[in-house]
């Protein structure tokens, strides 16, 4: 396996606990993957913390839910839509946030936006407006607000990578489009109403409690292996066979946002979040495998043969035409260091096995004993 990596350089996060201690700040999709994990760093750091989602019970899987953590006691929580514009006034103008980190999103997956156009451009295009309509009409303006965009609002890529302000935005999925327009509008905010808009594209991110198993890669090849009596194998659609990905850790995605945050001189500005390691998809799911077979060899040498014995299963996607795939997707992450000194690590192989090794763990509890001890790891 080859992989491009790159070596750690000190991230500028110097005071940057005291930086957000008592400052109050808005998590917008807050009980998902990485809202979760922004909700949790910035909770250490001392920061008064208010996540918002559509769901937020407390049987959801989700950080927030962590029993060991003990987050959901750490937080204010707020039950809302994104796309009702006047419950998003309501919330930010009495909330009179210093920070607003915009993660809420109906589908975070092409193929769900698919089943729901109408629904993935009302939240993904329509709730940043109405996070951004809310900040220009309060009377408290916050430091920043932040946007969670994607790579893929630059569509097929032509050359050898990304560039924030060289490569068109030509993402043409229903996905795709509904983050771009998103995107778009961040600028038109910042330049027409000087609101503090910060946008980041982001590659795939991989690491503990994502719970997307219908369709991201990790989590779905983790339920196939861990979650029933035998493992199965890992599904490769076809028309992915040629795909190429960046991938980071969602610890480093945290450190970058928070760096962001930090640094005055991100407002108003986009930029790309290239991944610590750039891989086709046959070879990320080979990774897994062989990564998963490693972890279960120290408790079930059984389950772990077997796993090295199913391999990848190859298959043939049935709404394959319908769906816009971007083949290659290789962000330039220059600006970014620039600007912040962030740069992804050179731990992909290390930091996959940490996730791997939460998803062993939180599967091979029986379904008796799991709503007592579910997400252990942290």
């Amino acid at each position: 396996m080859s992989t491009n990596t790159k070596i750690q350089q000190p991230l500028n996060i110097h005071n940057v606990d005291e930086y957000f201690h008592a400052k109050k700040v808005l998590i917008t999709g807050g009980f998902g993957f990485i809202g979760g994990h922004v909700a949790r760093r910035l909770v250490q750091y001392g920061a008064d913390v208010t996540v918002l989602d559509i769901d937020v019970s407390e049987v959801r899987e989700s950080q927030i839910n962590c029993p060991r953590q003990q987050l959901r006691d750490q937080v204010s929580i707020i039950e809302a839509d994104v796309t009702n514009k006047q419950a998003m006034m309501d919330v930010i103008n009495n909330g009179r946030y210093h920070y607003i980190f915009h993660f809420a999103a109906f589908a975070s997956v092409i193929e769900k936006a698919l089943t729901a156009p109408y629904d993935t451009i009302m939240s993904n295009t329509m709730g940043w407006i109405n996070v951004l309509e809310a900040c220009r009409l309060s009377s408290y303006k916050p430091n920043m607000i932040f946007l969670s965009s994607t790579d893929k609002v630059y569509g097929e890529m032509d050359g050898d990578s990304y560039f924030e302000h060289l490569t068109p935005l030509r993402g043409i999925g229903v996905y795709d489009s509904a983050k771009l327009a998103a995107d778009v509008f961040s600028r038109t905010y910042h330049e027409a109403f000087q609101l503090p808009t910060v946008t980041l594209r982001m590659c795939n991110i991989y690491g503990p409690y994502d719970f997307n198993t219908g369709y991201r890669l990790l989590p779905k090849a983790m339920s196939k292996m861990f979650s029933g009596e035998a493992p199965e194998a890992p599904e490769l659609y076809f028309d992915a066979i040629e795909h190429q990905r960046d991938y980071l850790y969602v610890d480093e995605l945290v450190s970058a946002i928070v760096l962001m945050a930090h640094n005055t001189v991100c407002r108003g500005e986009v930029y790309n979040l290239a991944g610590g390691t750039y891989l086709t998809t046959p070879a990320m799911l080979r990774t897994i495998v062989e990564l998963a077979a490693a972890v279960e060899e120290k408790y079930e040498p059984v389950r772990s043969a077997e796993i090295l014995k199913n391999g990848i299963s190859v298959k043939v996607s049935a709404n394959a035409s319908t769906i816009h795939a971007i083949t290659k997707q290789h962000l330039n992450g220059e600006k970014l260091v620039k600007d912040t000194g962030f740069c992804p690590s050179d731990r992909f192989l290390e930091t996959l096995q940490e996730t791997i090794r939460f998803y062993r763990q939180y599967y091979r509890f029986t379904q008796e004993t799991r709503p007592h001890v579910q997400l252990l790891a942290g």
